[in-house]
């Protein structure tokens, strides 16, 4: 990780696919995950107490899922970027996200293509 990376919440409830998550953004460089939310409920506790600077956020999750999560963490503070995924296409869920504060959407299908770009993106415009 680089000198000054992004702090980067991840919240994803499957194993196999955070570590996915962790290799991507730790090969990228510029990003330094500080915190593993395995759903909701943690992702909310975890931004407030980590004060990351973006979170990576799946929409589909136990107890509190992405998009109660992602308005749950811009209503108790200073709006954190988020980064919304999905293994799904549901039109309807990334305009539920969107509009409960998410800056951006990427589908886990491509996330090797997209996830890093979109997260410097969103960090870089703050």
């Amino acid at each position: 990780m680089g000198v000054g990376a992004h702090r980067i919440l991840v919240a994803e409830d499957d194993s196999a696919f955070l570590a996915a998550l962790e290799s991507v953004l730790a090969d990228d460089g510029r990003f330094e995950v500080v915190g593993r939310a395995r759903n909701g409920r943690e992702a909310v506790e975890l931004a407030r107490t980590l004060k990351p600077d973006a979170i990576v956020m799946d929409i589909e999750m136990p107890e509190l899922d992405g998009v109660e999560a992602t308005r749950e963490i811009h209503r108790g503070g200073p709006a954190v970027p988020v980064l919304a995924i999905s293994g799904h296409d549901y039109e309807e869920r990334v305009l539920d996200i969107r509009d409960a504060g998410a800056g951006d959407y990427v589908r886990k299908a491509r996330l090797h293509d997209e996830l890093c770009a979109a997260l410097a993106a969103l960090v870089g415009s703050r």
